[in-house]
């Protein structure tokens, strides 16, 4: 939520922002492209500074670095100083990312990936909404990013509270070292029910061993960015993310104009905009419940159906009034295509490479929303925005390419981490109903007890 608060504001308080500054209308490119150079360069570093602090410090700095960010935006007097400030905002922005995607993947499931993204969109939403309640008590623009700097002070405190829980979890490790397997089912007292990690089950080295793998990440030899290039899909992982954030970012950009030339009122396009960043929130809460029952692969693959299908539809003479229900289905669909590949990335490449891959990643996500934008807007000037689908079908068939190939690189690693995730979830079965029987037999022997 923290990382959404100052993401929406920009583009909501620019038409008073740069009337206040004196400052053309289209500046705000040159602030968007300023903090997302620093993002990428943050991205990149971060592997590094995460092995120094940890996931709990790096990101309450870093939220620390966006609230002192936000307050130099309230506080600018000047175009040349925003775009200072434009240099933190970036930088925070780049390493909240990283280490909080990176912390997810390893050490939480697909379903609270996929909400961790979804909560981007509540604070994403309340930024324009802190922004309205800021012009209309006499606070303007700045009285906005100020609200913001507060709200991420806020967060930053309750981030250092936390941080023996951060410590505690990445003290125990990723998620497939925290497997529960029941132990003798002869004992009667759910108390001294003893457990044990795959590795230390009395099945053996051999088995255990199996089934862990790469399971020590802060014992694995780290590598630069460099090297990590060379690691087999990493390239295609790249492309990835950087035809995947094309298709969101054009689709975001580009979706009020397109449906502006179709002939709705402009107060009629914004709304329907709105109502695209609701469903990709809405489809990331939902998708949360979906991972419970299906992996992240199939998840990647149902969202980029759904996409193709929105694109289709909407590359076909429509009537405008099912148009709305294309652009709710291409937010739809990209609502569990990011999370799930974030997800996936220790399965892919194991923990050790996980924040060197996910940073890569981003530095992907963030050149294709730099690059491919406004290279439509050049499309677009010089033809016309009706191509608007047909871009949106070009990087919906690029980006399920690149899956495609990607998955075929590393289909070996997914297998195993997919089987490894239904022997989890079969342990865990077993361990719980195992529990409730002693539960049971326990409290029938207390009754009996007490009856005699």
């Amino acid at each position: 939520m923290g990382l959404g608060l100052p993401d929406t504001i920009l583009g909501a308080a620019w038409p008073l922002m740069h009337l206040d500054l004196k400052t053309p209308i289209s500046a705000a490119g040159i602030l968007s492209i300023i903090a997302s150079l620093g993002t990428i360069v943050s991205s990149l570093c971060t592997p590094k500074v995460l092995r120094i602090l940890g996931t709990g410090k790096l990101v309450a700095y870093s939220i620390a670095l966006t609230a002192i960010a936000s307050l130099g935006y309230g506080f600018a007097d000047s175009f040349n100083i925003l775009c200072l400030w434009a240099i933190p905002m970036g930088i925070g922005a780049g390493a909240v990312d990283v280490a909080m995607n990176n912390f997810a993947a390893i050490y939480l499931e697909s379903k609270h990936t996929n909400w961790l993204h979804a909560s981007w969109g509540i604070g994403a939403t309340l930024g324009p909404s802190l922004l309205s309640f800021s012009i209309m008590t006499d606070g303007g623009w700045r009285g906005a990013y100020e609200y913001v700097a507060i709200a991420l002070a806020a967060i930053f405190v309750l981030i250092l509270i936390s941080l023996p829980l951060w410590k505690r979890a990445e003290a125990r490790g990723g998620l497939s070292e925290n497997v529960t397997i029941p132990a003798s089912s002869r004992s009667t007292d759910p108390g001294n029910a003893k457990v044990a990690g795959p590795g230390n089950s009395s099945s053996g080295n051999a088995s255990g061993n199996a089934a862990r793998p790469d399971s020590n990440s802060n014992n694995a030899p780290h590598i630069s960015i460099r090297e990590a290039l060379r690691v087999p899909g990493m390239k295609l992982s790249f492309l990835t993310f950087f035809f995947y954030s094309a298709l969101e970012i054009s689709t975001s950009l580009w979706c009020g104009t397109y449906l502006i030339a179709c002939g709705f009122k402009p107060e009629i396009g914004a709304f329907i905009v709105s109502l695209m960043f609701a469903s990709v929130m809405i489809g990331r809460i939902a998708s949360g419940f979906f991972a419970i029952k299906f992996t992240d692969h199939r998840l990647i693959y149902a969202g980029i159906f759904i996409v193709s299908v929105g694109c289709l539809i909407l590359s076909i003479p429509l009537p405008l009034n099912l148009q709305p229900a294309c652009i709710c289905l291409l937010g739809l669909g990209c609502a569990p295509v990011y999370p799930s590949l974030i997800h996936a990335t220790p399965a892919r490449f194991g923990e050790s490479l996980s924040s060197q891959a996910i940073s890569i990643q981003l530095a992907g996500s963030y050149i294709g929303s730099i690059l491919m934008p406004p290279a439509f807007g050049l499309v677009a000037a010089k033809f016309t925005v009706h191509l608007w689908p047909i871009s949106l079908s070009i990087f919906v068939g690029l980006l399920l390419l690149c899956v495609c190939l990607l998955d075929y690189v590393t289909h070996k690693k997914l297998n195993k981490s997919y089987a490894r995730e239904r022997v989890i979830d079969i342990l865990h079965t077993v361990s719980m109903d195992t529990l409730k029987r002693e539960r049971r037999l326990q409290r029938r022997l207390r009754n009996r007890h007490r009856k005699h």
